[in-house]
């Protein structure tokens, strides 16, 4: 379908909780009409063992939020060389903040930085990939299911976030939602030169030095994690409507991502027999921009939304349903486009109508 509301707006998903996910500061982010904290939950990068790592997220609820039982959550998760500031985009967050959204959709939001990324741990890069992603996030439900009186759980993705989520909801089955933004199973026109844009960060950072950008995420001297090289995140997760200063500051800012994890994706390309999505088995909404040049303008037409979905049914054979929203005007980061308002009107309808 075109990006259009599915359901009158109205808060149809109004939901409450009690008591904080884990001990928390108050968080750095403001949003409007919501109590948010900044947290931080232990995690074990091998299945069996004592947590070693932690994964930092900003948790908010509405107003009044936990007076009425067992409510709806939606579980928010960035891209490669981005963290959980991509929901709520310090630029402009009144235009860009899906946080907020979220709140005054009347439910409580959770965006986590990917272990690898932000604020959360560091391993040495090659110990990370999509499986140990998805179980650190699987952890963190765990935790949120174990300490909140959690009803039903959205998890939304972007780009290799969507990925993770893929793998978790396959995995793991604790999600009753699932949507996809910025990931179809197609090779966009604009793949292979994205991925030849990454480089290992310490090199990356010398010659964003030379030009005055750098990376916001502490990785250290270790070669296993990459970002994009300066000058290249225009032409790769945007379309000619995006705002020039969101395109400068996600320059100044870029993150890093472990270069197995990068390897990893193409398994999520495999065949509909072959591929993890034959096992999600909740409904999936799956987004993407007419301009992403990752997804689109290859094998696949993105303009055209039947095609899209014709694309994916396939690959999803367990879920109950499947739709497709595809945004005009729109590249890769389709919350960083003056379409974001809309995309996510559409998205909260379709969350409420399942």
């Amino acid at each position: 379908m075109h990006i259009r509301h599915l359901l009158p707006r109205s808060l149809c998903c109004l939901v409450a909780i009690g008591a904080l996910v884990v001990p928390a500061t108050p968080a750095a982010v403001a949003v409007d009409g919501a109590g948010c904290v900044d947290l931080s939950v232990p995690v074990a990068l091998v299945a069996g063992t004592a947590p070693t790592a932690r994964v930092s997220g900003t948790w908010c609820r509405p107003a009044g939020w936990g007076a009425g039982g067992p409510g709806d959550v939606d579980v928010l998760l960035a891209g490669a060389t981005y963290t959980r500031s991509y929901w709520n985009w310090p630029t402009d967050p009144a235009r860009y903040s899906w946080l907020s959204r979220t709140v005054g959709a009347g439910r409580a939001v959770l965006a986590i930085d990917r272990i690898g990324s932000g604020a959360s741990t560091h391993p040495p890069g090659a110990a990370l990939d999509l499986t140990v992603d998805a179980a650190t996030v699987h952890q963190v439900l765990g935790r949120l299911r174990a300490t909140e009186p959690v009803g039903r759980v959205t998890l939304v993705g972007h780009s290799l976030g969507s990925g993770v989520a893929l793998v978790e909801a396959a995995t793991y089955h604790d999600v009753d939602r699932l949507v996809l933004t910025g990931m179809l199973h197609s090779v966009g026109s604009g793949l292979a030169s994205t991925l030849a844009s990454f480089a290992p960060a310490p090199v990356t950072s010398l010659l964003g030095a030379l030009v005055g950008t750098t990376t916001s995420s502490p990785a250290g001297p270790d070669p296993g994690y990459l970002t994009t090289l300066p000058g290249t995140r225009m032409a790769a997760f945007y379309a000619a409507s995006a705002d020039p200063a969101v395109v400068a500051y996600d320059e100044a800012h870029r993150d890093v991502v472990a270069a197995t994890e990068l390897a990893g994706y193409p398994t999520l390309l495999l065949p509909p027999a072959l591929n993890l999505s034959r096992l999600v088995d909740v409904p999936v909404l799956a987004v993407a921009g007419q301009q992403d040049a990752l997804l689109c303008g290859g094998t696949l037409d993105c303009t055209d939304p039947v095609a899209v979905r014709a694309n994916e049914l396939p690959f999803y054979p367990a879920a109950p349903s499947l739709d497709v929203l595809t945004v005009p005007l729109t590249g890769h980061d389709v919350t960083l486009h003056p379409s974001s308002g809309a995309t996510f009107s559409a998205v909260d309808a379709w969350i409420c109508a399942h």
